[in-house]
């Protein structure tokens, strides 16, 4: 399918479409924060769990703060708050001195384990008039779109420009 590019009316779709994406990922964030309220969590301490809960080996501190978007003086002190609470643990990197790997414990993966049971709720909730079909489709479009972001983060700022 070939993408149309000459219309107006895809020129104003292909222009929201990065707002609405961004909109729609708060929204989302939100509704899964209301639903942990009741448990403690915020945004802020529940998105490095579930994160952490994902990855199999200990994760460096300055990937954790890029993968969040957060800076790192604001992740370390998050994380201060995570270690106290028993979800996490912060070693010295042997490869590199200079940095620490953040693991989660077993109380953090419980404490995972619910984050993940109110994503589950929260994507049934908002999905629940969409096909599995068209949810598919969705996937597919987000993964190609990321994927020419990844491509264009690899070719040099000219070439960039140009492609544009």
């Amino acid at each position: 399918m070939e993408p149309d590019h000459d219309s107006a009316n895809s020129h104003e779709i292909r222009r929201s479409f990065g707002y609405r994406l961004a909109r729609l990922a708060s929204v989302w964030r939100r509704e899964i924060d209301a639903d942990l309220r009741e448990f403690g969590l915020t945004d802020a301490t529940w998105r490095p769990i579930y994160y952490l809960n994902f990855s199999s080996a200990p994760v460096r501190q300055t990937d954790l703060a890029r993968s969040l978007s957060l800076e790192a003086p604001s992740l370390v002190r998050l994380l201060d708050v995570l270690e106290k609470r028993g979800f996490i643990v912060r070693e010295i990197d042997e490869d590199d001195r200079r940095s620490k790997l953040v693991s989660i414990t077993e109380e953090g993966r419980d404490v995972a384990a619910l984050v993940s049971r109110a994503a589950d709720e929260v994507t049934n909730r908002l999905t629940a008039d969409v096909s599995s079909a068209e949810l598919e489709q969705c996937c597919h479009i987000f993964d190609r779109v990321e994927q020419a972001a990844v491509g264009q983060k690899d070719q040099p700022a000219g070439e960039r420009e140009h492609a544009r």
